[in-house]
C-alpha cells in the first residue's frame, strides 16, 4: 500500500503557507499507510522555501525550478518524480483535514473509471467554496454566473450521476485545480497538463481531455479540503486576470473552430469595453478604481492580438 499516493504541491513564495500544509499531511494519520512519497515543486521562490523545508521536513522530496515554469510544467515534473499509483495535486494554501482523502482513496478504488476526483474545498470556518467549473464556452460568457450556479450550483454535468454510479461522487465538468486526485495511469495516457497554459485552466483542460476520452470527473461533496482561497494571487490581482485571459484565449482555440473563436474573442472584448467605459461613472473605492484598471488593460490586451505578455508571466518572477 505504500505506493498507493503521491502528494505533488506546488508553491512559490508561499513558505508560510506550505509549512501549514505539510504540517497537516503530517498530522494526518490516516494517510501514513497509503503515502509512496510527498513532492514540493519550487517555482523559483526567494523567501527561504528551501532553507523552511530542508529543516523542517527532511522526508519531502525537493524540486527547485531556476525561474517560474509556471502551474502545468511544475506539476508535470512533479508528477515525472512520483511513483504512485494515485497523485494528489495541492496548491500550498490547502489544509488537509485529517482522514478526509483517505475517503478519495477508498473511492477510486471503488469506480476504476474515474480518472479524476476533486474534494469540496471549503474556508476555515467549513462554509463552502465552489469546487467544480462549468468549461469555458458562450453559454458560460452569455448567461450571468450569478443564474448558471442557481441552474447548477456545482457546476455538476447535465446528466448528473449516472445510473448505477457510486453515490458519493457526482460527475462534474471540472473540478478546481487547488486540490486534484488524478489516477496515474489516466494523467500519463492523456500526457498530463497541457504546458502552453502558464496559469489558469490547465485543470479544465485535462478534465476536458479525460471525458472524451470516456473516463470520468468526479467531485465527492463528502471529502473536504481546506483552500485559503486566492492567497497566492491576491498580491497580483491585475496581473492573475490577464494571465486568466490569455489562458482563457488558448481554451478556446484549442476546443473549438476559429470562427468561435473569433466570436467569443469579439464578446469578451464588448464586454470588457463596455465595463471600461461605465465604471469609471460609478461610484466606488479603491476596489473599484482597481476593477476599471483591470478592464483598461484587458481591453489594450485584446487590441494587441491578445500577446502572452502582460500577465503573470511578466519577467518571468511573478
Amino acid at each position: 500500500m505504500g505506493n498507493k499516493l503521491s502528494i505533488v504541491i506546488l508553491t512559490k513564495d508561499t513558505k508560510n503557507l506550505l509549512q501549514d500544509l505539510l504540517d497537516s499531511i503530517r498530522k494526518d494519520r490516516s494517510l501514513v499507510p497509503f503515502i509512496s512519497e510527498i513532492i514540493v515543486v519550487d517555482n523559483a521562490s526567494a523567501d527561504g522555501t528551501k532553507e523552511m523545508v530542508a529543516t523542517g521536513f527532511p522526508f519531502v522530496t525537493y524540486v527547485q525550478n531556476e525561474i517560474n515554469m509556471g502551474f502545468a510544467r511544475a506539476v508535470n515534473r512533479g508528477a515525472g518524480e512520483a511513483r504512485g499509483d494515485y497523485l494528489l495535486f495541492l496548491n500550498s494554501d490547502t489544509i488537509l483535514i485529517e482522514g478526509e482523502f483517505v475517503k478519495i482513496i477508498e473511492f477510486m478504488d471503488r469506480n476504476q473509471d474515474v480518472a479524476v476526483c476533486g474534494p469540496q474545498l471549503v474556508y476555515p470556518d467549513m462554509k463552502p467554496q465552489r469546487s467544480a467549473a462549468f468549461v469555458p464556452s458562450f453559454l458560460t460568457e452569455i448567461v450571468p454566473s450569478g443564474l448558471l450556479a442557481i441552474l447548477s450550483p456545482t457546476g455538476h454535468r447535465p446528466a448528473g450521476r449516472p445510473s448505477g454510479g457510486d453515490v458519493s461522487g457526482m460527475d462534474v465538468d471540472s473540478v478546481i485545480g487547488a486540490a486534484m486526485f488524478v489516477r496515474r495511469s489516466d494523467f500519463e495516457s492523456l500526457g498530463g497538463l497541457d504546458e502552453r497554459y502558464f496559469f489558469f485552466l490547465e485543470e479544465t483542460d485535462f478534465c476536458v481531455r479525460a471525458w472524451k476520452a470516456d473516463r470520468r470527473v468526479v467531485l465527492m461533496p463528502d471529502a473536504s479540503v481546506v483552500h485559503l482561497q486566492g492567497r497566492t494571487v491576491r498580491k497580483s490581482w491585475i496581473a492573475g486576470r490577464i494571465e486568466y485571459n490569455i489562458s482563457l484565449s488558448k481554451f478556446i482555440r484549442k476546443h473549438h473552430s476559429g470562427l468561435y473563436y473569433m466570436a467569443f474573442a469579439v464578446v469578451r472584448f464588448l464586454k470588457a469595453l463596455a465595463v471600461a467605459l461605465v465604471l469609471p461613472l460609478a461610484l466606488g473605492g479603491e476596489k473599484t478604481r482597481m476593477k476599471h484598471r483591470y478592464h483598461v488593460m484587458l481591453v489594450m490586451w485584446y487590441l494587441k492580438g491578445c500577446p502572452d505578455t502582460g500577465g503573470l508571466r511578466k519577467g518571468r518572477n511573478a
